[in-house]
Parts: structure tokens; C-alpha cells; sequence
């Protein structure tokens, strides 16, 4: 009876067991199967987003090209129609000989730019002069455009010196036309014509040539023109609007990168989807035949962990206590067992060791560790101790060290525990102990021994043996990480820390603050000794500095301050031996100079001044001077240059020279400058609608990214036309961070606003600059009016910078004309503008109206 029932309840656990493997295994084959399908679909939806990028991605191209396409017909148009020969051959009288035959306005806008049509219309609305595919025809460009032919002539004339471009379609095609009016230019004084400009009209057809052509540089595949109406609404497709008829659209073939992914993942599912369902079959199977052992295998376990229970409480034990490798000895302290653990740590084997003293293997410094052991009472203290060992190599490794003691029925019969090799971790906080006191590049001191160095030895300083702290920073270390990288200069501070450690004697300091600024502590009894080891500091650092294949020389700065005579406190020391190096690196670098309390007193001037510029900035205590400007071919007066004045008493002002480049340094600058602008504008808008207000603007300016929005509020809340303000600026700007100079100085030209260059031929800038920056205009410094006209080198100067002007259609002005000669000599050169002593010296703004009333009268 007993035998059937334990085969009974046996039978139950086996149907019980295989009814869960069962359920199991359909839960996991319906997981397996829904993540087949999500990666279908996720496959699909992936190819679909790739044919959607792939598409904007073509649009995106095309559009480009078509809107670069129309920059260029615009930039083309500008060049032809603000032409001053042009307006005289096209407007006031037709001559096509110059024209056409001269190709100054012929064949070669059709050869060379591509252009189909080029139209000139005169003020009647009458086409005068007309050239298709580079053959000169009696076309009138209404055959062309039709009824949108009034409305782009009467935007044009509308605009004046604008060009503008509009979007059409013609014989089907689509097309760009770019129109202007017929302008002199920056020529003066030509005769006029009653009525409206003549209009300059350029067509550009996209045939199919074209667009194929387009699409090749894109990577478009076959862009055209609809065929059909229907044709024009299918996608892909790019729109661009047009004024008062139908939108020009471009198709194209897209490239559909997403059918490729689908072509190769949906047969690799399907494979991965069969060997799946193959794979499963199979375990589905093993797994049920190992739920019907699975209860044989149960009673083998339990025969198993009765087998083990004897070494549970072994293992127990030895869990806790964090363990690298296990050792246990008999109540002598004899070793009986040691871990496998134990030969792969210290590489000795562990039949050589057993039966062997504990204390052969691990020693302390101090005492014996059986000995520790057996005096500890009944139980270990679980307080690591740490050890020491040698390996197999002969290398002493430091070992931590836990300990347990073993108990049978209430007896002591020995020890167990485990060693942890704690070798790196110790070697770990010596290094960590000695970053924590070092600089990590260089390996000397760095600020918080430098402390504890200056505070221990302050103390021993006197005026018979002081101690001397040297601030020294390298000259002109920053290009070289710059130029080179940082890894040269790495390795150039390097070799100078270890130049500079030679050269300290045993109880002196050498320190790294960081960057290439050293502080070096001293004790040398007389100023000639000190300047006898500055000298040596000097060669050494002289010295060529090899990195890999570059050599390079250096030179060293160096402030000098003596403790106790100087200060006796260690912040004191650093900082008034900064502010002695900071008057060595104003005097040229290459130098040492001592500190001085007249240092402390001009430091503590130029604070003064700082507060006082901040007191002045909200106390109105600024003014401006205006210069007068004229025109030097008619002796009209054309503007002013503002000019900030700031009177600190009666018969006392401070220059310029002197308050600007504080206010430079200490960040006042953008103050002082919206304060000018916005006085400035204020003061000009009722100076009359021709005449234009000039202010110079700082490079520290260019700096930051708020300068034109600071330019549109002064020129919204004061009034002024943007096109009556200038605004000058050196010519240094342009190398020192030209991309994002140019980036704000077009943002001012959207504003309207006229940027001249200042003190022109006195920077470093190339002359490809006056191309790629927008400027209006430029000013020749007032260095090269000095000796002209007398210098033959000053006279061809001058003209050069002229003639240049001319050549890039920049108005030109000439500052610091203080002779007739002078101005005479400017007429024959034709110098549009110039300022100076001669012609006006700068003046309050009252007597500057009084200048403009007898101007006007």
C-alpha cells in the first residue's frame, strides 16, 4: 500500500511539473513570435522614415540651389544696373554699341552667365534694348512675362536702389528673373531725366539641361518641369510661390533608400522567424523529457546537501570576512589548508606551505601574528590587520589580514581567515596623497603646500635673512598651445618645472599655480644675490625647449617680494608679487621687478578710476564733441563724428586714452557705448535728413553677441534713420575672430546701418577683408597726413588707399587734414570726405548746430 501511494503522489508531481513546463513554453513561444512581428513592422516603419528623409533631404538641396541661383542674379543685376556708365549708355540715351558690340550689356551675359533674356525698359514701359540666347532682338519682354510685366516694373522703380527677384514660368519652364533700376551709382553729378528709371531685367530659364545638370551637383536623380497638371501635385515635388500666377514646381525621382533595407531584413526575419520556430520544437521537447527527471533529480539533491552540511559552517564563516584567498591553522598556528585562491595571488604553491608556522608566511612590524592571535582571549577582534608577505618573484606585497577563531565542543582548535592583497590600494592613497600636495603635470608643489611651506617659514624670516617668493609667468606661452597643441606645451612646462626645481636649494620651494605661473621661495640675504639667481632663472628658461621635432626659446617674467619687509602673511606675499610681475610683463616681459608701494598706489589709482567711471556713467557726467565732416568736391557739410568728453572739475578732463581701455578691462565698456549711441542719435536726428552721425565702436564689443540688438534700441527709442548712423570700427577686428565679426556686422547692415573701417593702414588685416566684410566705407589715418603732400612716399600712400577705395565702391574719408595743401591736394586725388583741425575741431553740440544753421542758410 505504502509503495502504491508513493507512486501515486510521485505521478501527481510529474503531471504537475510538465503542465507548468507546458505553460511556460507557450508563453515564451508567443514572446518570441510577437517580437517577430514588432521587428517587421519596425523594419517597415524605419524604411518608410528613410524614403520621408531621403526626400526632404532632395528638397532641401534643391531649394538651395534655386535660392543661391537667385543670390547670384541679384548680386549680377546690383553690378549692371548701379553702374555709373551703364546709366549713361542704357538710360539716358540707348547706345548699343557700347552695349552690345563692346559686350559691356551683350552675348556674353548668355555664354557666360546663362542668362536667356536681358531686357532695359525705359521709363514709358517700352522695351528698348532686348538680347534672347545671346542675340540681340526687337522683343518686347511683355512676350516674355505678360501681365506681370507692370507689376515687377512698378515693385522695381518702387524700391530704388534695391534689386528684387520673383519666381515665374515661362513657356513652361520654370524661371527666375531678377530686376533693378538703372541707377549712376556712387558717380556723382550726373545729368537726370525726367520721369521713372529705366529698368534692368534679367531672365534665367531652367530648361531641362539646366535642371539635369542641377540635379547631377545635388545627387537629385532627374529633376523637370511637370509634364501635366496632374504630374505637378505628386510627390516629391518643391514648390516656390510667385506673384500673381501659377507656383514654378520641379519634380524629381526619389531615391527610396528605405526599399533596399526592406529587400534585405524581411528575408533575414523570415530565416530567423523559421530557425526560431525550428529551435523551439526541439527545446519544447528536451524541456518537457527534463520535467520528467526533474523529480529524480530532487532525491539526488537532497542526498547531495546532506553531503555538503558538514563544510556550511566552514564557508559560513569564512563569508564574513571579505576574503582574496583562505588560510586556516591548528591551534599552534601551523598551516593546514590554504585556498587555490592562494598560488594564483602569491604564485607559491601551497603543498610547499602546509604544516609550515603562520608566521613564516605573513609578518607585522611589530609582533607575531600567532602570538596576537592566541592572546586575543575567546574570540578574534574583526578588525583587519594589515601585513606583510613576499611572492614567489621575490616582491613584498602588503597583505590585510581577518581572522576567526575555531571552536569544537567549547575548545580552541585554531584559526581561519583570508588575506586581501591591498598592495595597489596602498600605493593607490601614497599617490593620492602626494597629487593632493603636488601639481599632477609637473610634479612640483602645488597651492596648498606652497601654504603650508610660506606659513612654516614666516615665522623664521627676518630682515637679515628674509625670504624672498618670485612669481614667474613664461612669456607668450598661450600661442604655443594655440599653434602647437596642448601636448607641446605639456611637454614645454615640463622641462621648465624641472629647470626650475635644479635650481632650488634644500630648503626652498618651487610651486605650479597653474597655466604657465610659477611661484618660486627663496632665501637669499642680499637684493644682488636675488638678482644673481633671477639671472640664472633667466638662462635656464632661455634655453631651447625640445618637443618631438619642435625646438622652441622662451623668455620669463618675474615679480619679486621679501618677506618680512614686503609682508609676512602668505596671501599677502602672492599677491603683491603678482602685482610686481604684472608691472614686469607691462615694461616689455623678459624682466624681473621688485615690488614697490608705489605699485600698490597706481594699482589702487586705476581701482579709483573704475569707481569713478561707474559714478560717471550714472551721474550724466559724460558729454559729447562733435567733429565736422564735409564733403570735400562741394564744401557741403555731410556729418559729424561723436566724440566722448568726461570732465571731472571745472578746468579738468580726463582723455580717452586714458578711461576707455579701463573700461575695457573691466567690463564697463558696452555701458559707455549704449550711452554714446543713444546721445548720439538723439542729439543727430534733427541735424537734417542728409547728414549722418559717426561713432566708433571698441573690438571688446565684437566680443559679445548682443551688439545689434544694443544698435536697434538706440536707433528705435532715439528716432534715427539707421541709414544716418556709422559706425566706425578698426580694422583689427577682422582677424581676431573673423566669423563671428562678420556675422554681426551683417546683422548691423540688415539694420541699414553704415560701418566704416577706422585708422585704415594701421592694423594687420588683409586687403581681402574690405571683399568679404560689408563695409560702406573707410578712413586713411591721420599717420599718413602728417607729411603729405610734401613725402613722395606719404603722397603715393594716400593715393594707393584712394584708388583703393574706389575699387572696392567704398566711400572714402580722410581724418587729421590740418593744412590747405592738405585739403587741395585731397580734391585732385578725388577724397570724397575728410575732418581735421583745418576744417573744424571737434565742438559742444550747441556751437555744432550753430555750424549747421549758417550751413543751411
Amino acid at each position: 500500500m505504502n509503495s502504491e501511494s508513493h507512486w501515486f503522489a510521485r505521478a501527481n508531481r510529474e503531471a504537475l511539473t510538465v503542465r507548468v513546463t507546458r505553460r511556460s513554453l507557450r508563453t515564451l513561444t508567443a514572446l518570441l513570435f510577437g517580437v517577430l512581428v514588432l521587428s517587421m513592422v519596425m523594419v517597415m516603419a524605419i524604411a518608410h522614415h528613410q524614403n520621408n528623409v531621403s526626400i526632404e533631404h532632395d528638397e532641401m538641396l534643391l531649394r538651395q540651389a534655386w535660392h543661391a541661383r537667385q543670390q547670384e542674379m541679384l548680386i549680377d543685376v546690383r553690378d549692371y544696373a548701379f553702374w555709373g556708365e551703364g546709366y549713361k549708355n542704357l538710360h539716358l540715351q540707348l547706345n548699343k554699341v557700347w552695349a552690345f558690340d563692346e559686350e559691356n550689356l551683350g552675348a556674353n551675359l548668355y555664354k557666360e552667365y546663362h542668362y536667356e533674356g536681358v531686357f532695359v525698359v525705359d521709363g514709358a514701359g517700352q522695351t528698348r534694348y532686348a538680347i534672347i540666347n545671346g542675340e540681340m532682338v526687337d522683343t518686347p519682354l511683355e512676350s516674355w512675362l505678360g501681365a506681370q510685366t507692370a507689376t515687377l516694373l512698378t515693385v522695381t522703380r518702387k524700391l530704388g536702389h534695391e534689386a528684387i527677384a520673383r519666381n515665374v514660368q515661362i513657356f513652361g519652364q520654370p524661371a527666375l528673373v531678377v530686376s533693378a533700376p538703372i541707377t549712376p551709382g556712387k558717380v556723382p553729378n550726373l545729368p537726370t531725366l525726367p520721369g521713372p528709371p529705366s529698368v534692368l531685367v534679367f531672365v534665367n530659364i531652367f530648361t531641362p539641361a539646366k535642371l539635369q545638370a542641377m540635379g547631377k551637383a545635388m545627387d537629385v536623380i532627374n529633376p523637370h518641369a511637370p509634364t501635366s497638371s496632374d504630374d505637378a501635385q505628386d510627390e516629391p515635388r518643391l514648390v516656390e510661390t510667385t506673384v500673381g500666377g501659377e507656383p514654378v514646381v520641379i519634380r524629381w525621382q526619389a531615391k527610396s533608400p528605405g526599399m533596399g533595407l526592406i529587400w534585405l531584413l524581411l528575408p533575414l526575419l523570415v530565416l530567423m522567424a523559421l530557425t526560431i520556430a525550428l529551435v523551439t520544437r526541439r527545446v519544447v521537447r528536451h524541456a518537457l523529457y527534463n520535467a520528467v527527471l526533474s523529480d529524480r533529480r530532487f532525491e539526488m539533491l537532497t542526498i547531495s546537501q546532506r553531503e555538503l552540511a558538514d563544510s556550511e559552517e566552514r564557508f559560513r564563516d569564512l563569508a564574513e570576512a571579505a576574503s582574496d584567498w583562505i588560510w586556516e591553522t591548528d591551534d599552534q598556528g601551523r598551516l593546514c589548508y590554504l585556498s587555490a585562491r592562494f598560488t594564483e595571488v602569491t604564485g607559491h604553491e601551497v603543498k610547499r606551505w602546509l604544516g609550515r608556522h603562520l608566521d613564516h608566511l605573513l609578518s607585522h612590524p611589530s609582533h607575531s601574528l600567532v602570538t596576537w592571535l592566541m592572546r586575543q582571549g575567546e574570540d578574534v577582534p574583526r578588525v583587519p590587520l594589515r601585513c606583510q608577505f613576499m611572492s614567489a618573484t621575490g616582491e613584498r606585497r602588503i597583505g590585510q589580514l581577518m581572522a576567526k577563531t575555531i571552536r569544537r565542543n567549547g575548545l580552541r582548535s585554531g584559526f581561519r581567515g583570508t588575506v586581501s592583497d591591498i598592495t595597489y590600494e596602498v600605493d593607490a592613497q601614497a599617490r593620492i596623497q602626494f597629487l593632493s600636495r603636488h601639481d599632477m603635470l609637473t610634479g612640483l608643489a602645488n597651492r596648498m603646500q606652497l601654504q603650508e611651506f610660506l606659513t612654516s617659514h614666516l615665522n623664521q624670516a627676518t630682515d637679515d635673512d628674509p625670504l624672498i617668493v618670485i612669481s614667474l609667468d613664461l612669456d607668450q606661452f598661450k600661442p604655443i598651445n594655440d599653434t602647437w597643441g596642448h601636448t607641446v606645451g605639456d611637454a614645454v612646462l615640463n622641462q621648465i618645472s624641472q629647470r626650475l626645481q635644479s635650481l632650488m636649494g634644500a630648503h626652498e620651494l618651487a610651486a605650479r599655480l597653474g597655466g604657465d605661473e610659477f611661484i618660486l621661495v627663496m632665501r637669499e640675504a642680499s637684493r644682488a644675490g636675488v638678482e644673481y639667481r633671477c639671472r640664472a632663472l633667466q638662462r635656464a628658461i632661455h634655453q631651447p625647449v625640445l618637443s618631438g621635432s619642435h625646438q622652441l626659446s622662451l623668455t620669463a617674467s618675474m615679480g619679486i617680494v621679501c618677506a618680512p619687509q614686503d609682508a609676512s602673511h602668505p596671501e599677502a606675499l602672492l599677491r603683491l608679487a603678482d602685482i610686481a610681475l604684472g608691472q614686469a610683463r607691462a615694461a616689455g616681459r623678459n624682466q624681473w621687478v621688485w615690488y614697490s608701494n608705489e605699485m600698490a598706489s597706481h594699482l589702487q589709482s586705476k581701482r579709483e578710476m573704475v569707481q569713478a567711471i561707474e559714478v560717471a556713467l550714472g551721474s550724466e557726467a559724460f558729454s559729447l564733441h562733435y567733429q565736422p565732416r564735409y564733403q570735400l568736391q562741394n564744401g557741403q557739410l555731410a556729418g559729424a563724428e561723436a566724440l566722448i568728453r568726461w570732465q571731472v572739475a571745472e578746468d579738468k578732463w580726463i582723455s580717452p586714452d586714458r578711461f576707455i581701455p579701463l573700461a575695457e578691462e573691466n567690463g564697463l565698456i558696452n555701458a559707455i557705448s549704449d550711452w554714446v549711441l543713444m546721445r548720439a542719435c538723439t542729439d543727430a536726428r534733427d541735424w537734417g535728413d542728409q547728414r549722418y552721425v559717426s561713432v566708433n565702436i571698441s573690438p571688446v564689443e565684437f566680443r559679445g553677441s548682443d551688439l545689434v540688438q544694443r544698435v536697434a534700441r538706440a536707433l528705435e527709442a532715439s528716432g534715427l534713420p539707421a541709414t544716418r548712423l556709422e559706425l566706425e570700427i578698426t580694422e583689427n577686428i577682422t582677424f581676431e575672430h573673423p566669423d563671428r565679426a562678420l556675422e554681426i556686422m551683417q546683422g548691423l547692415r540688415a539694420l541699414g546701418v553704415r560701418l566704416t573701417v577706422d585708422d585704415f593702414g594701421t592694423g594687420y588685416a588683409a586687403l581681402g577683408y574690405l571683399k568679404t566684410f560689408p563695409f560702406n566705407g573707410l578712413k586713411i589715418d591721420r599717420s599718413w597726413m602728417k607729411e603729405f603732400p610734401e613725402s613722395p612716399q606719404a603722397q603715393s600712400v594716400v593715393a594707393g588707399i584712394v584708388g583703393l577705395a574706389r575699387a572696392f565702391a567704398l566711400t572714402i574719408t580722410a581724418e587729421g587734414i590740418e593744412t590747405e595743401a592738405q585739403l587741395n591736394e585731397l580734391k585732385v586725388l578725388s577724397c570724397e570726405e575728410g575732418q581735421g583741425y583745418f576744417l573744424g575741431r571737434p565742438m559742444p553740440l550747441a556751437a555744432f548746430r550753430a555750424l549747421l544753421n549758417q550751413q543751411d542758410v
